[in-house]
């Protein structure tokens, strides 16, 4: 008897979201800030800055009533940040660029009024490190240092040191480099129903790494994660009926 109860209910359940099922596909893009969180208490005169990123996908959206739907975004995105280097050390950085393929999977509470309604997204995210450029200026250690007077003072190490600038595509090393990254994600924004069909949304989000950019290739390694804020707009269209 039990067992019949529980296959109605479900079958109830199941017909209602089919009633009101609806699948959207659209288009967005953005901007983003990329941090990273780490610990650099051992390095004096070093910090990681937050760069500027962008971020455009492919919004998929399949509603199973009118305040709850499954929405996965494909989407490509660049992760960056800078290690600078202070007082003596002045003038030596190195910049990372980092491009993602990122495929976030989330669940996508609704509520309002009919036509302007806010959301909140939560769910996952696994991203696939594509490429990466790198640039920045170090010292060279294979050059001759300057040749300065005895008394000279050097208010920065590349006043009496050579270095090098540098600007390339960055190289993997699959011993060193984890190029696919787990995390979770949260989001919140508004939509308006613009026409039927054509719903427009801006959003706020936010991408936390779970997984070191690492490997586990040294002792006493210091984990690396991505810390992701994004903002985005963009435009939903409904299919079917």
């Amino acid at each position: 008897m039990k067992k019949k109860c529980l296959l109605l209910g479900l079958g109830i359940i199941a017909g209602t979201l089919t009633s009101h099922a609806q699948f959207s596909i659209g288009l967005e893009g953005g901007y983003n800030k990329n941090h990273i969180i780490t610990n650099i208490g051992f390095r004096a005169f070093t910090k990681y800055e937050p760069l500027d990123g962008f971020n455009i996908g492919i919004p998929v959206k399949y509603d199973l009533n009118n305040w709850f739907a499954i929405q996965a975004d494909p989407q490509f995105i660049r992760k960056s940040y800078k290690i600078v280097r202070s007082s003596y050390f002045e003038g030596i950085n190195h910049t990372n660029k980092n491009n993602y393929i990122q495929l976030p999977v989330m669940a996508h509470f609704t509520f309002g009024g009919q036509k302007l309604k806010g959301f909140l997204n939560l769910g996952g995210y696994v991203g696939y490190w594509s490429s990466s450029r790198i640039k920045g200026t170090q010292i060279n250690p294979f050059a001759k240092d300057y040749d300065l007077p005895d008394d000279a003072q050097t208010p920065s190490i590349l006043d009496g040191q050579p270095g090098y600038s540098y600007n390339e595509k960055f190289i993997f090393d699959s011993r060193r480099d984890r190029r696919i990254e787990l995390g979770v994600l949260a989001g919140t924004g508004v939509s308006y129903q613009l026409k039927p069909r054509y719903e427009l949304f801006a959003e706020a989000r936010y991408y936390r790494a779970l997984t070191d950019q690492q490997k586990n290739y040294m002792l006493n390694q210091i984990p690396r994660y991505n810390d992701t804020y994004v903002i985005q707009v963009g435009c939903m269209y409904r299919l079917g009926k």
